[in-house]
């Protein structure tokens, strides 16, 4: 008779399988001390090699060619573009309120609105809305310089000895003239939304993406020194678990990734300015806390996005199966928005619900990893055994 028994993992593997690689305690020490300079080494390679192509980038008037530069434009174009855009709305809608159907009034009521406004020290608060939007109405003289050749086409080619340029006056409206300079500056993108509140803060901020910069293209070779000396204390069998998880790990740490800062990043901010346009506020961001957020929530959202593998491998160790996560899934939901509501480092509602629906959308999908792939229990083990008893 022939019967199929199943060992435990480590009964696969010698007495004593570290024998070759086992050092004392002050030799881990030098070896964690060798592992991590050689990591610095590598930071400190590819912070340089960033440096060098910022310049160059520089130089050559090329701004996607970089390392930390061309981040910093992509961490803070979200806030940048919801922010110009914000502003393009109000003063399009401004416009659209008060200078469509502008009107004229005539030139002794603006004397004496002016003169009203003179007496009161220049302090508009003097003046009601129907008097200010009059004097908005108002043309004002402004000065400028006409090239005579402008006028050529019109009335021939002047005189010899006639002037080069003409001094004129024009009548202009003040509120058409804010009007295009704003829509002017949202056009040519000559005007930065995010302010610095020191002259030290613009290089602070980029040296640290610079470093963040540094670590995300040096990680291959940091993460295998880091790999090296702990690698060299697991079982085989921990090894395989790493090497199936780490794929799919990295896949979904990027995913989580790029759906916070091409969607809800924008998204987000897009959602708050609102609540400043509704109640009038005007929006003073500063750099330097922006790049926190933008830094933090997207790595929030790639460890939350590990969820279906954290399932996947609690069910492979047998703690919860599929029924159990289905079963549960109200008390995983309620658990979901406490975790997203805690680790979204913004106080506002809409952050939180972008993090929490995507999780949620794991864990089923996790639900019916685990369904179809189920892990192999004793039970199932015992009855692939006894089919396989021999007689």
């Amino acid at each position: 008779m022939r019967q199929l028994t199943k060992k435990n993992s480590r009964d696969e593997y010698p007495d004593d399988i570290f024998k070759d690689s086992r050092m004392s305690f002050g030799d881990h020490i030098e070896e964690l001390r060798t592992r991590m300079f050689r990591a610095i080494k590598y930071l400190l390679v590819f912070l340089t090699i960033g440096f060098a192509l910022d310049g160059i980038g520089y130089l050559l008037h090329k701004p996607n060619i970089g390392v930390g530069k061309p981040m910093l434009r992509v961490i803070s174009d979200p806030v940048e573009t919801q922010v110009r855009d914000f502003y393009n709305r109000r003063n399009e809608k401004v416009a659209e309120e008060k200078l469509t159907n502008l009107d004229t009034s005539p030139s002794e009521e603006i004397d004496a609105i002016q003169a009203k406004l003179k007496k009161g020290g220049d302090n508009l608060t003097d003046l009601t809305p129907e008097e200010r939007l009059k004097l908005l109405g108002a043309p004002v003289p402004m000065p400028v310089i006409v090239s005579t050749e402008a006028f050529v086409p019109a009335f021939g080619q002047p005189k010899p000895d006639a002037p080069k340029e003409i001094g004129l006056k024009l009548q202009v409206y003040p509120g058409y003239i804010t009007y295009l300079s704003d829509k002017g500056q949202g056009l040519l993108g000559t005007k930065q939304y995010l302010s610095t509140m020191s002259v030290q803060e613009g290089f602070i901020v980029y040296f640290k993406v610079s470093i963040l910069c540094g670590i995300i293209l040096g990680s291959p070779f940091i993460l295998y020194q880091f790999w090296a000396f702990v690698g060299a204390g697991l079982y085989p069998h921990e090894k395989r678990y790493i090497h199936v998880f780490l794929g799919p790990s990295i896949v979904f740490f990027v995913g989580g990734v790029l759906l916070c800062q091409f969607l809800v990043l924008p998204s987000a901010v897009k959602a708050l300015l609102v609540f400043n346009e509704w109640l009038g506020f005007d929006p003073d961001i500063r750099l330097k806390e922006w790049l926190g957020l933008a830094i933090i929530l997207p790595l929030v959202f790639g460890v939350s996005f590990q969820t279906p593998l954290v399932m996947v491998f609690l069910n492979r160790i047998g703690v919860f199966t599929a029924q159990d996560y289905l079963s549960k899934w109200r008390y995983a939901c309620m658990i979901l928005a406490i975790f997203a509501a805690t680790v979204t480092p913004t106080p506002d509602i809409i952050t939180p619900l972008y993090l929490f629906l995507p999780m949620f959308g794991l864990y089923m999908g996790g639900i019916a990893f685990c369904y179809y792939f189920p892990a192999t229990t004793a039970e199932d083990v015992e009855a692939e055994a006894a089919e396989e008893v021999a007689v």
